[in-house]
């Protein structure tokens, strides 16, 4: 399976969606961009696509309300030990009220890893970050035991979120 993300103005991204009824497209609507997200075990309908390959999957994509995307940068040499800790995570996202599905994302062109997490509403996901779940998910971090504290990261990560549009 694959994903495959691209950017643009929501009317534009709109057109696409509305070329392609029968594909598996979501578009949502970020602070300063939209985004369409196209999984498909085929090929893409995007032109100038972010390619992934999905390396876990829970949840089908849908018709979320609210997604975040956490845009991790690795090295060449630390993928297989990224890689290996979210096949191995404690999987408790799951369970969690208004959780949608979730997405490890591996790039195809470029080293950033992306973990799709989607949600009914943003404050489904706002209540997870308060959980016992996330914070089971997180405890490693900044710990010897976590692989925060190696030199895996390329670069510092960083979240961006979006909203439906209608």
């Amino acid at each position: 399976m694959k994903v495959y993300i691209t950017y643009g103005t929501a009317d534009f991204l709109k057109t696409i969606v509305e070329k392609h009824p029968s594909e598996n497209i979501l578009l949502m609507q970020g602070q300063e961009n939209a985004i369409l997200i196209h999984e498909t075990n085929g090929d893409t309908v995007f032109q100038a696509p972010h390619a992934y390959e999905v390396i876990d999957q829970v949840g089908e994509i849908k018709h979320p309300g609210f997604a975040v995307l956490n845009n991790i940068a690795v090295t060449q040499e630390g993928r297989p030990l990224f890689e290996n800790r979210f096949k191995n995570r404690a999987g408790k996202v799951e369970n969690e009220p208004g959780f949608e599905a979730i997405r490890v994302l591996r790039p195809l062109d470029s080293d950033t890893y992306v973990i799709l997490t989607l949600w009914e509403t943003e404050s489904a996901f706002q209540d997870w970050q308060q959980s016992g779940s996330y914070k089971e998910a997180h405890k490693k971090r900044d710990t010897s035991a976590g692989i925060d504290t190696t030199s895996i990261f390329s670069r510092p990560s960083y979240v961006t979120t979006y909203f439906a549009v209608e």
